[in-house]
């Protein structure tokens, strides 16, 4: 990596980093192949997923220091960040590098004692590590900032401290690591994958070919980390099945079966909602169709901090949208409960709001609704693209160390008790068919529908 070269060139030319009073100013640096997209983007965000050997701290480095050396604003003077899990991590590794690739910058000059460089220019990069270090960055300004495996950081460093930092001076941000399953790291991609304003970088080794191991390596590597482990570590795997996961395994199976791929709506077919709710905290319903011994998911929403109104126009909307009718829809079983304030339960206002048949799934124990769930999703096929955020959640519901499952602020559990719900009330949207209700309410109990 210490090839000659110049931060981001395009192509093998040397070519300068910026200019400054004395001329250009170069460093030893030539970006590997794959880190060229990074410095060429013009996007204000930049979410990068990259192997154990790919490089990236390297990269992240000189990325900065070229955007240290190009800002010309002289006052206030431009500063950088970056934001590392730990000390010893910036201090030992970020830090070195730091130095190594400006000490042939004329006048540059180094601050030790606050892991911080200041460029001829006046700009400022310093170095942040450790688990509440970014606390300091609060209040102040900056043009950019990295934050290093971001696995490894606080899930809400970027949204409640990194961000206001850049929104002064139209900061651009980069947020790099390696993939550990389905954490808060996938979640912000998951959030922001169709967002028109970020850059996607997903760097598996797969993809540096012997630029970064040579072949040999990744054989031997494969022979001493678990599947899991490979998959994630070295290939950028988000889905590979986490410590604990109930359904992580199932789902990468059917995947490897081509059963998760384009499920278009089979408009000859009802489709049925299968809902978890949540006001404060994720609401999430699954919509999927029977068609002969195959579940078909079709799509799949999930919002917090809706009104249940919200949900029923959305239903109705993607139903107009995909040209497909809804049979029934599938409430847990604690949609019964009245609300104090009103005297109403939220499946009487659901049954006001939805032209279809209102299904109450019966009580299951976790322990039994996860057995259900198991079951059906040998016969489950999911859409690649309007299901993905779904089968994330899947993927992330996870039992601990204890062995019970875990339920939390995440929506996980959410994503995953609305799934729940297609499995516990599954043989009642069956028995609907064969009773041959029609639209409106169901004027009497049958075996727990109401």
């Amino acid at each position: 990596m210490s090839d000659s070269g110049a931060v981001g060139s395009d192509d093998d030319d040397d070519q300068p980093v910026a200019a400054n009073d004395n001329g250009p100013i170069e460093v030893p640096y030539l970006p590997r192949r794959h880190f060229r997209a990074l410095h060429a983007s013009t996007k204000r965000w930049q979410f990068m997923c990259c192997h154990r050997r790919a490089g990236k701290t390297v990269a992240i480095a000189n990325h900065l220091i070229r955007a240290a050396s190009l800002n010309g604003r002289r006052w206030p003077p431009p500063r950088y960040g970056y934001v590392g899990p730990s000390f010893e991590q910036a201090k030992d590794l970020v830090w070195a590098y730091l130095k190594q690739y400006t000490e042939r910058i004329p006048g540059i000059r180094y601050l030790e004692s606050e892991l911080a460089c200041i460029l001829p220019t006046g700009a400022t990069i310093k170095l942040y590590g450790g688990s509440a270090a970014y606390e300091r960055m609060r209040g102040m300004y900056f043009d950019g900032i990295a934050l290093d495996e971001y696995p490894l950081l606080n899930p809400v460093v970027f949204s409640t401290v990194v961000r206001p930092c850049l929104a002064d001076y139209h900061g651009w941000g980069i947020i790099s690591g390696t993939s550990n399953g389905d954490d808060h790291f996938n979640q912000l991609r998951l959030r922001y994958e169709d967002d028109p304003r970020w850059d996607f970088h997903i760097i598996p080794l797969s993809a540096t070919g012997e630029e970064a191991l040579s072949a040999a390596e990744a054989i031997e590597l494969t022979q001493d980390m678990s599947p899991e482990e490979y998959a994630r570590e070295m290939e950028c795997a988000f889905d590979a099945p986490t410590e604990g996961s109930y359904y992580g395994e199932l789902l990468n199976k059917l995947a490897q079966q081509g059963r998760i791929c384009a499920v278009p709506p089979d408009l000859s077919v009802p489709a049925v909602s299968a809902w978890d709710l949540g006001i404060h905290d994720y609401c999430c319903i699954w919509i999927y169709q029977v068609a002969g011994r195959e579940i078909h998911f079709i799509d799949y929403m999930q919002e917090s901090g809706k009104g249940l109104d919200y949900y029923a126009h959305e239903l109705q909307t993607r139903a107009l949208k995909g040209g497909y009718v809804f049979k029934a829809h599938c409430l847990p079983h604690d949609v019964e409960a009245r609300e104090i304030s009103t005297g109403q339960s939220r499946r009487a206002y659901l049954v006001q709001q939805l032209d279809e048949p209102v299904i109450t799934a019966p009580y299951a124990s976790p322990e039994d609704g996860i057995a259900a769930c198991r079951g059906l999703l040998g016969l489950s096929w999911f859409d690649v693209v309007k299901c993905r955020k779904g089968l994330a959640m899947l993927r992330g519901y996870r039992k601990n160390k204890m062995g019970r499952p875990v339920h939390g602020p995440e929506p996980y559990s959410h994503g995953a008790d609305a799934y729940r719900t297609f499995a516990t009330a599954f043989h009642l949207v069956g028995g609907l068919a064969a009773q041959g209700f029609g639209k409106g309410p169901l004027r009497r109990k049958i075996r727990g529908l109401v």
